[in-house]
């Protein structure tokens, strides 16, 4: 079965990233994987050297799924092929995987100890491209790698992607942060109302059908005792300590997945001077989100021996 062409919004999305180097963050479900695939067709040739960074398993077989569809829908051309290397071929081997040139995939562990052993041929590195940008820290070994590339290859490109924009929402200037980490200037947002995204989803909406399932009386009375402790524990948590801001630490904010990251980094600047009391209070916080969030998640089975695991 030959491949679905690209859509006009998933072909802007490629060409702004193919005219400068930038950090380009898609709303999740827009084609990133499709996206990349087709970046890796235009990269994927002998007289380059690209290399693929911050993958995960499942990221790669999406990858190379599209690749593969593409191979089956040209008859008269051969498209792409993504080359993986990992710590199972030795440094000789991966040396000549690098001379031949294409698009490569390879784990930052194993990179970064070929860069620094000069088994890379800096001369034919083209560019990189960084999936999942919103998880690449300063500490980073991708950080790292980029460093490197920058002093031995001034002239290759870095080209980021991320289907995770609540990610850089985080913390104190999380985009901003990003961008010095990868050492780019811009950043491409596609958000789901974007009017190009909006014009060509709406040619193909389908009509969708909601059912909401109501709660039951006990679990509403169940998310109600926990909202009552999550209330108490911040309460006494600011109490108890001064370092904690109150215009994030509440309630509403204890909701959402990210409340415990919060937490913990407003709190390990001064986690060796805090009392055992404070710091059974920040673990118990992270345990209640926990049970809010699978009054709805888990069945009334499962959800009884995790109280009783708890306890």
């Amino acid at each position: 079965m030959a491949p679905l062409p690209l859509l006009p919004f998933q072909r802007l999305i490629l060409d702004e990233i193919l005219e400068e180097d930038a950090l380009s963050i898609v709303a999740r479900g827009l084609g990133l994987s499709r996206i990349l695939a087709e970046l890796s067709r235009v990269c994927a040739t002998s007289k380059a050297l690209v290399f693929l960074l911050h993958t995960n398993d499942d990221d790669v077989s999406e990858l190379q799924y599209q690749l593969m569809q593409m191979r089956s829908g040209e008859a008269n051309s051969q498209a792409p092929e993504v080359t993986v290397l990992n710590s199972e071929k030795n440094a000789q081997m991966r040396g000549q995987v690098y001379r031949q040139g294409g698009v490569i995939c390879v784990t930052s562990q194993v990179l970064i100890l070929d860069l620094l052993n000069d088994v890379v041929p800096f001369e034919l590195v083209t560019g990189t491209v960084i999936f999942n940008a919103s998880r690449v820290t300063a500490e980073s070994t991708e950080a790292f790698i980029l460093r490197i590339l920058r002093q031995k290859s001034p002239k290759a490109f870095v080209k980021a992607f991320s289907d995770s924009p609540e990610h850089f929402t985080l913390g104190f200037a999380g985009l901003e942060k990003t961008l010095k980490v990868l050492g780019l200037r811009h950043v491409h947002l596609w958000p789901r109302f974007h009017v190009a995204v909006q014009k060509d989803l709406s040619r193909l909406a389908t009509p969708v059908v909601e059912f909401r399932q109501p709660q039951t009386r006990a679990m509403v009375e169940l998310q109600h005792a926990v909202l009552g402790c999550l209330k108490a524990s911040i309460s006494e948590l600011c109490a108890s300590t001064h370092v904690i801001d109150t215009e994030t630490i509440n309630v509403e904010a204890s909701l959402f997945r990210y409340f415990d990251a919060m937490v913990k980094r407003q709190l390990d600047p001064y986690w060796h001077r805090l009392s055992g009391r404070v710091r059974g209070l920040a673990n118990d916080l992270a345990s209640l989100r926990r049970v809010a969030e699978y009054v709805t998640a888990y069945d009334c089975v499962s959800l009884q021996r995790y109280l009783d695991a708890l306890l």
